[in-house]
C-alpha cells in the first residue's frame, strides 16, 4: 500500500479515521499538500477554501473522539466538480455567468454524501456548462491530464479525474451526459461508474443559468474513485430518490447476477465499422476478455445486441442536443435555428444543427425510437451478464481548444476524424440508460492509460461493478500516475 494516505482507497480512509489511526485534519493536511505541491501543473482544484475545510475536520475529529461517527464516509474531505452546487462555496458550471455564484443549497448528491460524513473543501475545473471532452473555461483556464500535461484529461469531469488520480481527494461525483464519468475516468487512469438512469437524484447539477431544478435527459451523477471497491461504497450512498420523493420511494438496487466470475456471460465489442477505435484501445479490451476468460468467465467475442448501432449513437448525439439546449443563449439557439436544413453545412455539423435544433415534438418522436433500442439492449442482456466495449475512440489528445466541438478534428492512427467520433461509444451507451463501470486494463505505447466500459443491463448496477472489481484485480489494480509519486509530469 501506498504510504501516502493521500492515495488511499476511500473505504481504507475511512477505517483509518474511525480507529483513529489517522484524523481527518491530517487527511485533509495531506489533499492540502499535495494540491500546493501539484495543482500548479496540473490546474484541477479552481476553488479552494481550506479554512472551510479545518473547521468542519476539527468537527469530525471530535465527533470520533467522542465515539459517534456513523456515517460511512465520516471524516473524509472531498473536492466537487464544480458542475455541482455546494452551499456556501462558489460553485459556476465553469462559466462566467455564475462566476460569482455562492449556492445556498447543496446539490442532491452533495448532499447526500455529506450526510454520510464526508465534507467539501475545494472545487474542481470544469468546460463551460460541462460541454466538451476537455476540461477549460475562460475564468479558470485549462486543466492538464495528470499522465502527460501537454494532453487532455477528458471532460467534463476532467478536474475530478485529474483530483482523484493525483490525491487531491477521497473520492469525486461527476455527471455524465456524454460521457462526463467515463471518458475522464479513463483518461486519467482511474475508476468511475455511470450509474442508470434515474438510480442518483440529480438537483443542483449547474448547466445553465437557473439551472439545477429539473432532471435533465441522460444525464446521471457519479462517483470516481481510486478503487472498484469505492464505487460500490459511494453507490451505496448515492442511490435513492429525489428529495421530493423520498418519503414514498426507497431504492434496493439487485445483487450482482453471480458470486463467481466462473458463472458470467461476458459479450466483447472492441471495435466497429461504424466507429472505428485505436488500435491500442481494441487490443487492450480484446485483451481484458482474454483475462476474464482465463478466470472461468464464458466469453463471447462476436455477440452483439440486436440494435442498428450506428442509428442508435446517431439517435443519442439528438436526444443529448435537445438535453442541453438550455446551455445555449438566446442569440446561439438563434443562430443554429436558423441553420436547421441548411443544405451547404458539412454532414456533421448538420447533424449539431439538427440535434441542437429540436422541438419538443422531434424529442418525443426520439424518445419512442429509443425505447426500441432499450428493448433491443433488454434482449441482449437476457443472455450475456456484461458486455466489455470502448470508452472512447482513441487515448488522450493534445489540447484542441480553436474552432467548436462540430469543426475539429483528430487524428487517430494515422486517419483524420471527427470530433464527435471520440463519443460514439459513450453516447451508445448513455442514451439507453444504461449502467457502465470504467476500470484501467492498460497502457499505450506511450505508457497513457486505457479503460474500457463495463455495461450491463438497466439497473444492473451491482453487476457491472462485480465485474469490474474481478477485472480490475486480476489486472493488478489501480495505480497512481508517475506524477503523483514523485515523478516530474509528461
Amino acid at each position: 500500500m501506498n504510504p501516502d494516505p493521500a492515495l488511499w482507497s476511500t473505504r481504507r480512509q475511512a477505517d483509518a479515521i474511525r480507529t483513529r489511526e489517522l484524523s481527518s485534519r491530517e487527511l485533509l493536511d495531506a489533499f492540502a499538500a499535495r494540491i500546493d505541491q501539484l495543482n500548479a501543473v496540473v490546474n484541477a482544484v479552481v476553488t479552494l477554501d481550506l479554512e472551510r475545510g479545518h473547521a468542519a475536520a476539527a468537527a469530525a475529529d471530535a465527533v470520533t473522539a467522542r465515539g459517534d461517527a456513523t456515517g460511512v464516509l465520516h471524516g473524509l474531505p472531498i473536492t466537487v466538480k464544480d458542475a455541482l452546487a455546494v452551499a456556501g462555496l462558489r460553485s459556476t458550471g465553469g462559466a462566467v455567468e455564475l462566476q460569482d455564484h455562492v449556492p445556498a443549497v447543496d446539490a442532491d448528491v452533495v448532499a447526500k454524501v455529506q450526510a454520510a460524513g464526508a465534507f467539501c473543501f475545494a472545487k474542481t475545473n470544469v468546460p463551460r456548462w460541462s460541454g466538451d471532452l476537455q476540461t477549460y473555461n475562460e475564468m479558470f483556464g485549462t486543466t492538464n491530464n495528470p499522465w502527460s500535461t501537454d494532453l487532455v484529461p477528458g471532460g467534463s469531469s476532467g478536474g475530478a479525474a485529474t483530483s482523484v488520480a493525483l490525491g487531491f481527494t477521497s473520492f469525486e461525483i461527476g455527471t455524465d451526459i456524454g460521457g462526463s464519468i467515463r471518458i475522464p475516468s479513463a483518461y486519467c487512469g482511474v475508476t468511475g461508474h455511470k450509474p442508470s438512469f434515474g438510480l442518483v437524484p440529480t438537483g443542483g447539477y449547474l448547466d445553465h443559468v437557473g439551472g439545477g431544478t429539473t432532471e435533465p435527459d441522460i444525464n446521471v451523477h457519479g462517483p470516481i474513485a481510486r478503487s472498484v471497491d469505492d464505487l460500490d461504497l459511494l453507490l451505496g450512498v448515492l442511490a435513492g430518490p429525489a428529495p421530493d420523493r423520498a418519503s414514498a420511494w426507497h431504492v434496493e438496487l439487485p445483487p450482482p447476477r453471480h458470486g463467481r466470475i466462473d458463472e458470467y456471460r461476458v459479450a466483447v465489442w472492441a471495435d466497429d465499422p461504424a466507429c472505428r477505435v485505436s488500435a491500442a484501445t481494441s487490443e487492450a479490451i480484446t485483451a481484458a476478455g482474454d483475462v476474464l476468460a482465463a478466470a472461468g468467465a464464458t466469453v463471447r467475442p462476436d455477440a452483439r445486441p440486436g440494435i442498428d448501432a450506428a442509428a442508435a449513437a446517431a439517435l443519442g448525439l439528438g436526444l443529448l442536443g435537445a438535453a442541453t439546449t438550455p446551455a445555449m443563449s438566446e442569440d446561439e439557439y438563434g443562430f443554429v435555428l436558423s441553420l436547421d436544413g441548411d443544405p451547404n453545412l458539412a454532414p456533421v455539423d448538420a447533424q449539431v444543427v439538427a440535434a441542437y435544433a429540436a422541438r419538443h415534438r422531434d424529442w418525443l418522436a426520439m424518445d419512442r425510437e429509443r425505447a426500441a433500442v432499450r428493448r433491443g439492449w433488454a434482449a441482449f442482456f437476457e443472455h450475456h451478464d456484461v458486455l466489455l466495449c470502448p470508452v472512447v475512440a482513441a487515448s488522450p489528445f493534445a489540447h484542441l481548444q480553436a474552432g467548436s466541438i462540430a469543426d475539429r478534428m483528430l487524428e487517430i492512427d494515422g486517419v483524420s476524424r471527427p470530433y464527435l467520433d471520440l463519443v460514439w461509444w459513450s453516447i451508445l451507451i448513455g442514451m439507453a440508460y444504461l449502467p457502465s463501470t470504467v476500470v484501467p486494463i492498460g497502457r499505450t505505447a506511450g505508457g497513457l492509460p486505457i479503460g474500457v466500459q463495463i455495461v450491463g443491463a438497466y439497473l444492473d448496477d451491482r453487476t457491472t461493478i462485480a465485474v469490474a472489481r474481478q477485472l480490475s484485480d486480476a489486472m493488478g489494480g489501480i495505480e497512481p500516475p508517475p506524477f503523483a509519486i514523485g515523478a516530474p509530469p509528461g
